[in-house]
């Protein structure tokens, strides 16, 4: 049986979008959680030019893009291990000591090694487990910070009606002491033979991302009566941990996210958005992307991307 839910509509010459006109349910008055990686941020501008409630963000303008309190989860592990801890109140298990250390102020990028550490300069204390550094070098008070980041989460996905999953990559670093997957590698990739002491890198097939997201869809959504979009990120990894060349591993990743995906979606309360497709297979590498070839131009959500979510998703 063929299925034509997705009708293909000529935007411009040579440029072919799907779109469609079913599973409207996303207007003014709707609730709508964003998580995952970093393309989050970029669907959140497009819900938030609409006015559509997505909650308290920061909001970026130079980059169009709004700031999730909580920050990003690049994996499906890191994130369904997250989930667990903050919708069973266990987050206290990623805030001891151990799981802090500090880095360099200005340090951009988690890319240091960390005999920067004993460099006398101001530092800041970064999480394991948790996106992003926070403001203080005070254990006690950056250990509030990400509390209170997570309380945010937690409301946002028990107050929402529908929540957006944006999806990163498979590659992974597995605390050896916790067995919880860290946000992402804390150090200079050149060295991760050095940090085997602390965690193990863990590259996801598929039966094993299908296993994280059939998780967080119990923890996000037990009673079933919320909407779960998922969409796969068309932002490239920068680096890979893996013996494949960066090329090959990012495709591979993007794969075994879009195919786990395929598994669950029932387009009654799970559906995928094809933000992917769209960037990579419509528009196009490297037209589709800002001058660092990784994050897709403003320009691009707003005649491709944009319309097509708002044409698929939105109730007028």
């Amino acid at each position: 049986m063929i299925n034509n839910k997705w009708k293909v509509i000529e935007r411009s010459v040579g440029t072919y979008l799907p779109t469609s006109n079913s599973n409207q349910f996303i207007n003014l008055n709707t609730k709508v959680c964003l998580m995952g990686s970093c393309f989050a941020d970029e669907i959140g501008w497009v819900l938030k030019e609409f006015n559509i409630n997505i909650g308290e963000v920061g909001v970026n303008k130079d980059l169009k893009h709004v700031l999730y309190p909580w920050g990003t989860f690049f994996s499906p592990l890191n994130l369904s291990d997250i989930l667990e801890l903050v919708m069973n109140n266990k987050i206290e298990k990623i805030l001891d000591e151990k799981s802090f250390f500090k880095v360099p102020k200005n340090l951009i990028g988690n890319n240091f090694d960390r005999e920067d550490e004993e460099k006398n300069i101001e530092k800041k204390l970064i999480n394991f487990f948790v996106k992003g550094r926070t403001e203080t070098d005070d254990y006690e008070i950056a250990k509030k910070e990400i509390k209170d980041k997570f309380n945010k989460l937690y409301n946002s996905i028990v107050q929402a009606d529908v929540v957006i999953i944006t999806l990163g990559l498979i590659e992974t670093w597995i605390d050896n002491e916790k067995k919880i997957a860290w946000h992402s590698f804390h150090g200079n990739p050149i060295k991760k033979k050095s940090y085997k002491d602390l965690a193990n890198f863990h590259t996801l097939d598929i039966s094993e991302t299908i296993n994280c997201l059939r998780k967080i869809l119990k923890l996000i959504n037990p009673s079933n009566k919320k909407k779960i979009i998922f969409t796969v990120s068309p932002i490239p990894m920068y680096y890979t941990f893996s013996e494949k060349d960066v090329v090959v591993a990012n495709r591979y990743s993007k794969s075994v996210l879009r195919a786990s995906v395929e598994q669950l979606v029932d387009n009654k309360s799970i559906f995928y958005f094809p933000s992917f497709e769209i960037v990579l297979d419509c528009v196009g590498w490297p037209k589709a992307f800002k001058e660092d070839k990784r994050h897709v131009k403003p320009e691009v959500f707003k005649k491709y991307i944009q319309p097509v979510f708002l044409k698929t998703f939105f109730q007028k």
